[in-house]
């Protein structure tokens, strides 16, 4: 399988990334969570998982992980990310 990886600016700013289709693993699964854990190297409540999902917000919820359901307004995205000292 050759490599993906997403070509979003953003991106390139992530020291890593979980690619679901490289890992054969997806959303809501709590195995993708629990994974990314275990690579980022950090407890799941030092995390914050944004997603437009209402399942995979609830999963991410449920295994500790902070959580911002994003419902299309990239300024309360913002202002999450700012009050958490992200940006």
């Amino acid at each position: 399988m050759g490599l993906f990886r997403p070509t979003f600016p953003i991106l390139d700013h992530m020291r890593d990334i979980v690619i679901s289709a490289v890992e054969r693993l997806a959303k809501p699964d709590p195995a993708i969570f629990h994974l990314a854990a275990r690579r980022f190297g950090r407890p799941p409540e030092t995390m914050l998982f944004i997603d437009d999902n209402a399942a995979n917000i609830a999963t991410a919820k449920a295994l500790g992980w902070q959580v911002h359901h994003f419902v299309g307004d990239p300024d309360v995205l913002e202002a999450r990310l700012v009050a958490l000292g992200l940006l």
